[in-house]
């Protein structure tokens, strides 16, 4: 338990492996085959994701930990002794090395899977530190977080299915992965503004004023969505747009009878309040889940990895289950607030 607070599991299992398995399932599918079949290659997928994921959250806390604590803000790494903290990220970058060398010799894989590692320490560790240098930070975390590593699964599980590339499929997810991971941070760094300009972090937040960014985040949702609408046409099966109808209908009631508002990057002032990153739950629930129906109405086994995916992420399906008899009781806008 102790391991997991420090590698940061919370903050990025739901939020990150989820979608990235639903773009597995996705590419799995395009082959013909049942995802059982795709199964044991999911989970050495989720391998890779827990070992990066690992090492950005211990090295993040670690280049982090003298502007926290000058501010107060709560570091893991700051209880672990000196001696000790690299021993976390030395530890993943050598079973990460073990990892991507089983690869060999698939270069494209390769290289897609060793690009997050690279993005993610050119974002954190000096003298680089990306993270100060404006846009450069921005891309480096969203290529890392997402872009990389999406096409990294696309590449990877297209091999292990005996498909070729579907280069539109490919490119489609890469652009859609770009925008949402673009969004992810930027939404991080504007929430995390004050504390940055408190302790002297210089973030692209930090210089951009937030009434003058509101214009460009609708430009990069609106990019996304696009490619989005490409995925889906791709995937070429019903369910999926269904599973967003059901979305679209939930962030409607969501507003209309709990007071939720929608939040594409930046947070309208008033916070807190109730709120949705718009179309996150969509990646993180509907998707995967919409893909795993249909998996299981075509292939008498795909249940096995429905059930299996409920248990992993039973937590962020719960939660959008609460929202949604939350709806359905209440009355009005004058419904309670979580």
């Amino acid at each position: 338990m102790r391991a997991m607070k420090t590698i940061r599991a919370s903050e990025w299992w739901g939020y990150k492996v989820a979608p990235l398995l639903a773009i597995g399932y996705a590419t799995a599918m395009k082959s013909g085959k049942s995802l059982v079949e795709a199964s044991p290659y999911l989970l050495y997928i989720m391998l890779a994701m827990a070992l990066g994921a690992a090492y950005v959250s211990v090295i993040n806390d670690i280049t982090d930990m003298e502007e926290d604590l000058a501010i107060g803000k709560k570091n893991r790494m700051a209880g672990v002794r000196s001696s000790r903290r690299w021993i976390f990220p030395a530890v993943a970058l050598l079973l990460g090395a073990v990892y991507i060398a089983s690869f060999f010799p698939h270069v494209l894989i390769m290289a897609l899977a060793m690009m997050p590692w690279i993005a993610f320490s050119c974002y954190s560790i000096p003298p680089l530190r990306l993270k100060k240098r404006g846009i450069w930070g921005v891309l480096a975390d969203a290529s890392g977080a997402h872009l990389f590593t999406s096409l990294f699964v696309v590449a990877s599980m297209s091999y292990y299915m005996g498909q070729s590339i579907d280069w539109i499929w490919f490119s489609a997810v890469g652009l859609w992965a770009l925008c949402y991971g673009v969004r992810g941070i930027l939404w991080h760094m504007f929430f995390d503004r004050e504390n940055d300009i408190a302790s002297g972090t210089p973030t692209y937040a930090t210089g951009a004023a937030p009434s003058l960014f509101r214009s460009r985040e609708w430009v990069i949702l609106g990019v996304e969505m696009i490619a989005l609408g490409i995925m889906l046409w791709r995937i070429g099966k019903p369910l999926p747009v269904i599973f967003l109808i059901f979305y679209l209908l939930f962030v409607a009631a969501s507003w209309r009878k709990l007071e939720f508002r929608f939040v594409v990057i930046l947070m309208p002032p008033g916070y807190p309040y109730p709120y949705l990153i718009f179309l996150a739950d969509f990646y993180q629930v509907f998707l995967p889940l919409s893909l795993l129906l249909r998996g299981s109405l075509a292939f008498r086994y795909d249940w096995i990895v429905l059930f299996a995916h409920i248990a992993l992420f039973w937590f962020s399906i719960y939660r959008v289950l609460r929202f949604a008899w939350q709806i359905a009781k209440a009355p009005g806008p004058e419904a309670s607030r979580y």
